[in-house]
Order: structure tokens, then C-alpha cells, then sequence
């Protein structure tokens, strides 16, 4: 009796083995219906499916690489996360650079601005010598700091 039930078993064993790895195999149809909508299924409800093949995300052709541990993925992770945190830094830093150039500029574009009319609404311009006494400029030195007070002007309102 024994070999009897041994006998089944190993009947039924190849019956259904061969069942049961068709079920990973099963066909998978695609069709889109009247609305448009796209469908996927094991079934053909539709005139208009048709078979796609679904490749094996995991064939080995000997160029991958083993499987990560659970330990080396949370280490990758930690990699990847702390490269995220050091690029975001470091464009925080250059917008904070450029934000800063940008308030020194317009800062010294009022000032040269401001340097230009005092020179313009001014009757004289002078220097002061060693002693800090004013010497008062003459036409051509007038005319070379008129000059440049408009080059500064040019140089940081552009």
C-alpha cells in the first residue's frame, strides 16, 4: 500500500509540476478600448489585444554584480543621501554668493551715483595735501575725477 501512495504521489508530482510552472508563464495581452484607456490582462477581451512579451528583469550575463546585503544597501543609501545634503550646500552656497554680489553691487551703484551728483552739483572739486589742507582742482584734474565718478557710474549701474 505504501508503494501504492509513493506511486501517486510521484504521478501527481508530474501532472501538476508541469501546471504550476505554466502559471509564471502565462501570456499577458495589452489593448486600449474605445475610451482610450490602455488594459493589460491574461485574457484576450478584446479583438484589438495583443501578446507582449515580459522579459526577466534578473537574467545574469555575467557583467552584474551580486545583490546587495541589507548592510551595504543602507550604507549606499547613506552615500547617496549625504552626496544630496553636500550638493544642496553647495548650491545654497553659490545663491547666497551670488545674492551677496548682487547687494554689493547695487550698494556701490548708489554710491557712485551719489558721488556723481555731489561732483556735478558742486561748484569746485578739491584734494587735500599731506597737511589736510584743500587744493582746489584745475579744469583738466575737474574734468579727469568728472571721468571717472561716470566710469564708476557705467562699471556698477550696468
Amino acid at each position: 500500500m505504501n508503494i501504492n501512495k509513493f506511486l501517486i504521489y510521484v504521478f501527481m508530482v508530474f501532472i501538476f509540476l508541469p501546471l504550476l510552472s505554466n502559471v509564471n508563464a502565462a501570456d499577458v495581452y495589452k489593448w486600449i478600448d474605445e475610451d482610450g484607456q490602455v488594459h493589460y490582462g491574461h485574457k484576450t477581451e478584446n479583438k484589438n489585444a495583443k501578446k507582449i512579451e515580459i522579459k526577466n528583469r534578473y537574467i545574469d550575463s555575467g557583467n552584474s554584480t551580486a545583490p546587495l546585503s541589507a548592510e551595504e544597501r543602507v550604507d549606499k543609501q547613506k552615500r547617496f543621501l549625504n552626496a544630496l545634503e553636500a550638493d544642496n550646500k553647495s548650491i545654497a552656497e553659490e545663491k547666497r554668493k551670488k545674492k551677496e554680489q548682487a547687494e554689493l553691487k547695487i550698494s556701490r551703484c548708489n554710491a557712485s551715483r551719489d558721488q556723481l551728483k555731489r561732483y556735478e552739483n558742486s561748484g569746485a572739486l578739491y584734494d587735500l595735501d599731506e597737511k589736510g589742507n584743500r587744493i582746489l582742482l584745475n579744469k583738466k584734474q575737474y574734468e579727469q575725477a568728472m571721468a571717472q565718478a561716470r566710469a564708476r557710474v557705467e562699471k556698477w549701474c550696468q
